[in-house]
């Protein structure tokens, strides 16, 4: 399991028990916080996490380290979190992959998102971006589309892995658009991208911030975005709805808790998160990086939880998708 830490201190969590009056009346934080990701480091959720993290650092006054724990679509590190101790000091930042579609892929995992965990806040909501390699001949979406449906098959997507929301978003956007590919499924977002700049993937779909560099590096082209309008970032990139293709699809980044986290210490969390997205500042880091700053409460994080889940278990039960 490839765990990346970029900070010290971390210190190793013991199994949860019920929370006692002392911990929810003792001083919060008095420590670091532990911030687990799923996924390896320069994926989505790590990109846009980590400038927010360093926000409620400063807020909070404790230093927030991020602990990369890559692997079987991000299910190890939310194994790893329903056993943490539930005193708030650990947490999560998930995607839709994470947070709504593990199930649908995972019906026998040994957690349950909607027994185990609790919604601390939606930090942000954006679209994807489908981006091809310098090398792929099409100028943009409606080209490379006439290009798949030339070739079918003969074309490579590449994923964080097979399940992960990349992955399930290229599903949806192929099924719309009557076009297939072959998948390659990489160990994170990170690694894809290392293979869509090498050439051994033609097609990926994410976060802008991912590709932000290698697209204003001329290494990779940006044909659309997944927003039902233009991203007032990217004023130039076309919707996919533009191509003619009726396709829209959001995604979001939201943070976690065990569920039996003091409400007290959730609600002081949920309030920090609130107070970093409302910045201007960071309004324009996330619209720079092809998102949008969206905080919404625990409670309603919970409810969208419910609602993903719902959503791609149909699709995943569709497409007949299997998780290795």
């Amino acid at each position: 399991m490839p765990t990346t830490r970029r900070a010290l201190l971390l210190a190793p969590l013991a199994t949860p028990a019920l929370v006692s009056p002392a911990l929810a009346q003792a001083p919060f934080p008095d420590r670091p916080i532990r911030l687990v990701i799923g996924y390896p480091a320069g994926g989505g959720v790590d990109t846009v996490g980590r400038p927010i993290m360093q926000k409620l650092s400063e807020r909070l006054g404790q230093p927030v380290v991020v602990e990369n724990r890559g692997g079987a679509n991000g299910n190890i590190a939310m194994e790893f979190m329903a056993r943490a101790e539930p005193d708030g000091h650990t947490l999560f930042m998930g995607d839709a992959g994470n947070l709504g579609i593990t199930h649908a892929l995972y019906p026998s995992l040994p957690f349950d998102t909607q027994r185990d965990f609790v919604g601390v806040a939606q930090l942000t909501a954006g679209p994807s971006v489908l981006v091809v390699s310098a090398a792929v001949p099409a100028r943009n979406l409606a080209e490379f589309v006439a290009l798949l449906k030339a070739r079918p098959d003969a074309l490579n997507f590449g994923s964080a892995g097979i399940g992960s929301g990349p992955h399930l978003f290229y599903e949806s956007w192929r099924r719309a658009a009557g076009v297939s590919m072959t998948h390659v499924p990489y160990r994170g977002t990170g690694p894809a991208l290392q293979g869509l700049l090498a050439g051994d993937v033609h097609l990926m779909i994410g976060n802008y911030g991912v590709f932000r560099g290698a697209h204003e590096g001329g290494r990779v082209r940006v044909l659309a975005i997944s927003s039902p309008e233009r991203h007032p970032g990217l004023p130039d990139i076309p919707t996919v709805r533009e191509t003619g293709t009726d396709w829209v699809l959001m995604g979001f980044n939201g943070i976690i808790a065990p569920a039996r986290i003091p409400p007290a210490r959730r609600q002081l969390l949920e309030d920090g998160f609130r107070a970093v997205m409302a910045t201007p500042e960071m309004a324009t880091q996330m619209t720079s990086m092809g998102s949008v700053a969206a905080f919404t409460t625990g409670v309603v994080l919970d409810a969208h939880m419910r609602e993903q889940r719902a959503f791609w278990t149909r699709l995943v039960r569709e497409a007949n998708i299997q998780a290795e």
